[in-house]
């Protein structure tokens, strides 16, 4: 992900600790939207599926040592809580974590893009099972069912495939994306990510009136980590 942040730090200087997730145009709703609801009135828990909710901590836990040495995760499930939930919001933000953990997972879920293809197919690129310590990138894969992703998808998924999630994320700044591929070998981006300890310095200064991406006044300040609830901006120490 490249940041979008002002100078001095921008797409050709990002700051290493702030995150500023990539503009997107804001969607109306989903192409088959739920009955009676439209994607701008679902909840993040309701587009985010407990199984792809499964996934991407099951990716956090095998990943966490790389992405914060020291900040182990335990063998339990993860709670969704969604941030903008009720605001009519295109873009749905929600925090994944554990009482007990140490990291937590910010995430921006979206109606998923267009695939970009033909391509050569996702598998060539996934390199050997296992975590290397030295790793620059690490990716996870996993199948759930055609429901698991429809809320994210403009397309009815066949209900004769399973479904495959492919997550990423870069080690050097913790950030990562959840694509889709519904059974033609094209993937579909639906949610990118940061990974935050909970534990750490506050960030310099004090807790931001607005958020600097979004001009929104609802900037939360965590222990480790200034968090905006409207368009998941943050910052570390």
């Amino acid at each position: 992900m490249r940041s979008a942040f002002p100078e001095p730090y921008g797409p050709s200087r990002p700051h290493p600790a702030i995150f500023v997730p990539p503009r997107r145009p804001r969607t109306g709703g989903p192409t088959r939207p739920a009955p009676g609801l439209t994607w701008a009135e679902r909840r993040c828990d309701e587009v985010v599926t407990p199984p792809v909710r499964a996934t991407l901590w099951r990716f956090v836990r095998g990943t966490a040592h790389l992405l914060h040495p020291g900040a182990a995760t335990p063998d339990e499930p993860a709670r969704l809580t969604g941030l903008n939930d009720r605001r009519g919001a295109g873009v749905k933000i929600g925090m994944l974590g554990t009482d007990t953990g140490r990291v937590c997972l910010v995430l921006r879920a979206h109606l998923a893009e267009p695939p970009a293809g033909p391509a050569r197919p996702w598998r060539h690129g996934l390199g050997v099972p296992g975590v290397r310590p030295g790793a620059v990138v690490v990716s996870g894969v996993d199948q759930v069912a055609p429901a698991d992703v429809a809320p994210l998808l403009t397309e009815e998924p066949s209900p004769h495939v399973w479904p495959w999630l492919v997550v990423r994320a870069a080690v050097r700044d913790a950030t990562g994306t959840l694509a889709v591929d519904p059974g033609d070998g094209l993937l579909r981006p639906v949610l990118d990510f940061v990974v935050l300890p909970l534990a750490g310095p506050h960030p310099p200064g004090e807790r931001p009136v607005r958020c600097p991406a979004c001009d929104r006044g609802r900037v939360r300040r965590y222990a480790a980590f200034d968090l905006c609830p409207d368009c998941a901006w943050t910052a570390t120490a």
